[in-house]
């Protein structure tokens, strides 16, 4: 029998994602990401100018795919609307520096990037596929 896993645990975990999004010519085109999940919204830092920003701009959608590498393995497939909106606020970029780098590389890095001519991509979900891996458990 399986089990259904924790989804906000695994949302809260600093897994890596991977953001999807279609190019215009209908080829898919996938990025890894860190993101913050917070109010039941996955927000996610990004170059102004990146095709993925471009893309969803064109399309107002996105598919954020995120996965526990390590045993037991969880993945959620979570399918929404994306909207981008202008870049982090100094605090927010904080968070989500030392979420992936710790405290004293995550401050270090978000200093360094205080100034860079970002955008943010707000990911509503409206779909989640998930996935709990038998290997390991």
């Amino acid at each position: 029998m399986t089990t259904k896993f924790d989804l906000e645990a695994l949302y809260s975990e600093p897994n890596l994602g991977v953001l999807a999004t279609v190019n215009p010519d209908g080829q898919a085109h996938g990025m890894p990401i860190w993101y913050l999940y917070e109010n039941g919204v996955f927000i996610i830092s990004a170059g102004r100018t990146a095709q993925k920003v471009r893309n969803i701009e064109r399309q107002g959608k996105a598919t954020l795919i995120i996965d526990r590498r390590d045993l037991p393995y969880h993945a959620a497939m979570i399918q929404g609307r994306a909207e981008i909106g202008p870049g982090l606020d100094d605090a927010a970029r904080l968070r989500l520096a030392t979420r992936y780098l710790g405290e004293e590389r995550g401050r270090a890095y978000s200093a360094s990037s205080s100034g860079s001519d970002s955008a943010t991509i707000t990911l509503h979900p409206d779909k989640v596929i998930e996935f709990k891996g038998a290997a390991g458990s």
